[in-house]
């Protein structure tokens, strides 16, 4: 097993890469009672289109997050009664690149470890289930459907990216969900949930040599298919120019996101998470509560207490938001559009409040690391070098205010501007 000493914060991370290709991390923490372990695999909402053996595989959207739900869905019995009786707590979640399983407990862990792999590696589609689930994703649908802002966040993202598989939900839509069959899915299962596509992650109260003993023997215990060599097909085309679009909603007050889509080159490994910190911290700059900028905007009334931003960076896009609700959509828009159009030049200004934002950012890293969920969800195992939330305070200790400027320029000078607006 290899490992990577992290002395300042006394933690190893443990991993191996099986014979199967499955990639396991163990981060033992023995003064903690809880174990936290994610399977994950590189498989989101965006590959719907992708080739196989140089044949074209073109699938519905929401595919990704349907194969999530029936995963759980076995011939016999619920996954969730399983970890229920265990005394673990389950769940799972798909994102636009990935798709993760994921339980806590503090008891049993070798028998959640089981119940974990094999339910992910043993999937069970039939019509009639697949049928059955339809129905049940389709209420879901619709009911994000009537949450403005979940409606206000996936249609400034489907602005920025138009045409593209990223302007889709990651749920798909009720005519997507219609056209999945059991082909499908077993398409899709077998291209993305090969172990070599795969990662699993434990932290908590775990014996890292006893663990990975344990996921071995699980893994030693199954037989995979052949690895489907595939190659993904991520189109985004450029939105041009500055748009502003409507929607109509029953709210009490108007909501505003501007969503600021980056279109320069992101680099990789180390330097892609000094790209992601700096960015932030760029935003933070400006839009903190504590920012002289956010606070000349909320004592005039431009923003209030709803106001948010945020930043999003994975392997196929990256992008900035600014939401808000407000009594005036038009001056939350033109006075935002003027900070914005400001930022770079005001940010020559700004290097103390770099180094308290900065130190800020450092103390919400420490705090992170008493959470094992934290720790782990903040993990990527799938980005070119893997960074865990001890190598990011590394990195945002070494960034400089030259640096943040570096990348902040990239991004904002290449950015398209898209504006979104929930009239009530």
């Amino acid at each position: 097993m290899k490992k990577i000493n992290y002395n300042n914060f006394k933690e190893t991370l443990y991993w191996e890469k099986l014979p199967n290709g499955l990639s396991v991390y163990l981060l033992p923490m023995k003064d903690y009672k809880k174990t936290y372990a994610v399977l994950s695999t590189n498989f989101g909402s965006v590959d719907t289109s992708f080739n196989v053996n140089g044949k074209l595989i073109q699938q519905p959207a929401g595919i990704a997050h349907f194969l999530e739900h029936k995963l759980f869905d076995k011939q016999n019995y619920d996954v969730f009664e399983l970890f229920n009786k265990t005394g673990a707590s389950a769940n799972a979640f798909t994102s636009f690149t990935k798709t993760s399983y994921l339980f806590s407990t503090t008891m049993k862990v070798r028998e959640n470890l089981d119940i974990l792999l094999d339910f992910v590696q043993q999937p069970y589609f039939t019509d009639a289930k697949v049928e059955k689930e339809k129905h049940i994703i389709k209420q879901e649908i619709n009911m994000y459907k009537n949450d403005p802002d979940n409606q206000l966040y996936f249609e400034t993202i489907a602005q920025m990216y138009p045409d593209s598989a990223m302007a889709k939900d990651i749920a798909g839509s009720v005519e997507s969900i219609n056209q999945i069959t059991v082909n499908d899915l077993n398409t899709a299962y077998d291209t993305f949930y090969q172990p070599n596509n795969m990662s699993l992650f434990v932290v908590g109260n775990i014996d890292q040599d006893e663990t990975l003993e344990w996921v071995i023997e699980n893994q030693n215990s199954k037989k995979f298919n052949e690895e489907i060599k595939f190659k993904r097909n991520i189109n985004l085309p450029k939105s041009e120019g500055t748009h502003k679009e409507f929607l109509d909603f029953d709210v009490v007050r108007p909501k505003v996101a501007i969503g600021i889509r980056g279109n320069d080159l992101v680099p990789s490994g180390d330097e892609k998470i000094k790209y992601e910190i700096a960015i932030s911290l760029f935003f933070d700059l400006f839009f903190s509560e504590n920012a002289d900028t956010y606070n000349d905007l909320f004592k005039n009334g431009i923003i209030d207490d709803s106001f948010s931003t945020e930043f999003d960076n994975q392997r196929a896009y990256h992008f900035a938001m600014i939401a808000s609700d407000t009594d005036d959509a038009d001056k939350f828009i033109s006075s935002l559009d003027s900070v914005l159009n400001k930022m770079l030049i005001n940010l020559d200004g700004l290097e103390d409040e770099f180094i308290l934002q900065k130190n800020e950012q450092l103390g919400s890293y420490i705090a992170m690391m008493d959470s094992q969920e934290a720790v782990a969800n903040q993990f990527d195992p799938f980005d070119e070098v893997f960074n865990t939330v001890y190598d990011e305070v590394r990195i945002l200790d070494e960034l400089t205010f030259d640096d943040l400027k570096k990348y902040s320029h990239a991004f904002m000078e290449n950015a398209s501007f898209q504006v979104k607006v929930i009239n009530n």
